[in-house]
């Protein structure tokens, strides 16, 4: 349901905070490099987003400021809103057409750093998450897949 939202629509958005978002934007990159139109919010280049176009935001608290700003900012545009939340019931959730949620930061908050917390495991499964995305996005052509993701690989490195 996640993949079929990305593959619905014109061009897709993100938008995150902390190590989410490099995660976030590590995942954004793999989608450009399949071919899809990707913007990274706050971006310079960072068009406008209207009701064709999907904003994925994540999200480990549910409750980041700026994350609850832009998903009901978009909300509102009338584009699809799909989030990853790692806690259930969160401020986020009445903003998004589609929510994906894993909760695990189960660990006592006095514990959080040493048991691998403190959003490391959200951060963890985020990562998880999208490279099964991108394994399922490419599957269907995954004999030239690499190639055609090579095309749009930066070159001036």
């Amino acid at each position: 349901m996640f993949i079929d939202s990305l593959r619905a629509k014109r061009r897709i958005f993100f938008w995150a905070r902390g190590r989410s978002f490099l995660i976030l934007r590590g995942f954004a990159m793999r989608l450009m490099h399949m071919g899809y139109e990707v913007h990274i919010v706050g971006e310079v280049d960072c068009p406008s987003i209207d009701k064709e176009d999907v904003l994925v935001v994540a999200s480990g608290s549910g409750s980041t400021g700026s994350i609850l700003l832009f998903a009901e900012k978009a909300k509102k545009i009338g584009a699809t809103v799909a989030a990853i939340i790692g806690k259930p019931e969160t401020p986020l959730h009445p903003f998004c057409d589609l929510v994906v949620e894993f909760h695990p930061e189960m660990t006592p908050e006095s514990q959080q750093l040493s048991a691998n917390g403190g959003g490391t495991r959200f951060e963890h499964s985020l990562m998880l998450f999208f490279d099964g995305c991108i394994l399922n996005l490419v599957y269907d052509k995954r004999d030239l897949a690499y190639q055609e993701m090579m095309k749009r690989h930066a070159n001036l490195e």
